[in-house]
């Protein structure tokens, strides 16, 4: 009878031990940023079997089986399919895979609502849950203001890179919770844009420009939350910094092999990510400073202009300005430069000289006709006659009048490329079928400054400024 007791201690050892362990496999995997359109956010739990549709809701599925598509027209859900392996076929791509691996954890797409109905909070949501056996992905679509594609794909690409990881693995194996780095997606669809020759190389000029928009650890730390609050430009500039990101990787030696590992594990690694990808990428240096040095030569490399890119008429106006400058030598040596409507000034200028004094102003002529506006290269030519003419001391007293008809011509295409954009402006604001969404950023901003605190301001000009509004309104009041 002694026993007794230690056999109830060991009974009560063994249920608690059992009972850690199940609490251990009931981790939480959903994202805190992944909500239901119509709920808050979801609570983790484990379910007994997984949420199967009615038998009157038949799935439309993607040409790979990959997507179950629910909800909406079949119209809609074809549309749906064929933006599912589209996007699929991208991110294969990006990742060098030729042949698609079979599928083993297939991605729920549910269209909810219709058109009219009250939007809900998030217009597409991405979900995770996990069974005793098996993980169930799933993304949320609201149809009450149709389908934002954008979202939508971004979606399918969290989908994907999760689904690497989770498909060699079981529920009970995963402890932390599933997120997929925002600039990972962001970086995944812009290097598909550079493979296929469609990314915006001016964006990533202007960035590369614009120092210190984004630190690598800037970058690593912008969540689902941030990245939706970021406004119109800054959200530019981090997708294309997230490209140069992913496209050095992939660019390493067995820079791909390399990659479809980190995006095995990426999805429920939870430390930092210099750390993971040193892990991969073993032959990089990722010290914080040195990886910064081997980010900001991608993006240089990436933001260098090829030389078959045609330019505007801006940009080309300005580029020959800059083109058309006489060098020449004072009598100390001093290099010094002078326009062309400055010519009679360098009179005392010898031919040899002369010929020295025009050579860079041709030759950046020259260059410049690669990439010049089409229309301007009849312009070009005049211009190197008009050098020549110059440099050889010929039909001197026609090279003013000459200059005055260039800029007159100048001037006329300038003119005429502004009436067209303003057209063009125009026909863009009369004939837009539906609203772009860009002024969401603006709306974001002014809701931001309303909810933030601001303290009154006392400085001599808005004490003048809120006189001057108070004078203002007295008088309007009596005018009505």
């Amino acid at each position: 009878m002694r026993c007794l007791p230690s056999i109830v201690v060991l009974v009560a050892s063994i249920a608690a031990i059992a009972a850690a362990e199940e609490t251990r496999k009931a981790v939480p995997l959903i994202d805190p940023a992944a909500v239901q359109p119509d709920e808050e956010p979801l609570q983790p739990r484990i379910e007994e079997d997984p949420v199967v549709a009615p038998e009157i809701e038949r799935p439309t599925y993607s040409s790979s089986r990959q997507f179950l598509i629910f909800g909406g027209s079949p119209e809609l859900r074809g549309s749906v399919a064929i933006q599912a392996e589209s996007v699929r076929d991208r991110f294969h791509r990006v990742l060098g895979i030729r042949e698609a691996p079979s599928i083993k954890l297939p991605i729920e797409i549910r269209l909810v609502g219709e058109a009219g109905d009250e939007p809900k909070k998030r217009p597409v949501a991405f979900e995770l849950r996990y069974f005793s056996d098996k993980f169930l992905l799933r993304i949320h679509v609201d149809l009450a203001r149709g389908i934002d594609r954008d979202l939508l794909e971004r979606a399918m690409l969290k989908a994907l890179v999760c689904e690497r990881t989770l498909r060699d693995r079981k529920p009970g194996d995963i402890e932390a919770r599933m997120r997929v780095p925002v600039w990972l997606v962001e970086g995944l669809r812009e290097a598909e844009l550079w493979l296929s020759n469609r990314a915006d190389r001016v964006l990533y000029e202007g960035v590369f420009r614009q120092k210190s928009l984004f630190t690598t650890a800037e970058l690593f730390a912008v969540d689902e939350e941030a990245h939706r609050w970021l406004d119109g430009v800054s959200r530019e500039a981090f997708r294309a910094l997230s490209g140069a990101m992913v496209m050095a990787l992939l660019e390493q030696p067995d820079g791909r092999e390399a990659f479809l590992g980190f995006c095995d594990e990426v999805a429920s690694y939870d430390g930092d990510m210099p750390i993971l990808l040193r892990k991969y990428f073993p032959e990089l240096n990722l010290s914080e400073r040195s990886l910064a040095k081997w980010w900001a030569l991608t993006m240089a490399r990436l933001a260098d202009v090829p030389l078959t890119e045609v330019m505007g008429v801006a940009a080309t106006d300005r580029a020959l300005d800059e083109a058309l400058q006489l060098h020449h030598r004072d009598a100390e040596g001093i290099n010094l430069r002078a326009g062309l409507h400055d010519w009679s000034q360098l009179g005392e200028l010898g031919e040899a000289e002369r010929l020295l004094a025009v050579r860079p102003a041709q030759e950046a002529v020259n260059r410049l006709s690669y990439r010049c506006f089409p229309s301007y290269r009849p312009l070009l030519k005049d211009y190197q006659d008009w050098l020549g003419d110059w440099a050889r001391g010929k039909r001197l007293k026609t090279l003013d009048e000459r200059l005055a008809e260039l800029d007159e011509t100048r001037a006329i295409m300038r003119e005429r490329s502004e009436q067209a954009r303003h057209f063009l402006n125009w026909r863009e604001i009369v004939e837009a079928g539906a609203v772009s969404g860009e002024f969401d950023d603006y709306l974001r901003f002014t809701r931001e400054l309303e909810r933030s605190a601001r303290s009154p301001r006392t400085d001599p000009v808005t004490r003048y400024l809120d006189v001057i509004d108070k004078a203002y309104a007295g008088d309007a009041g009596k005018g009505e």
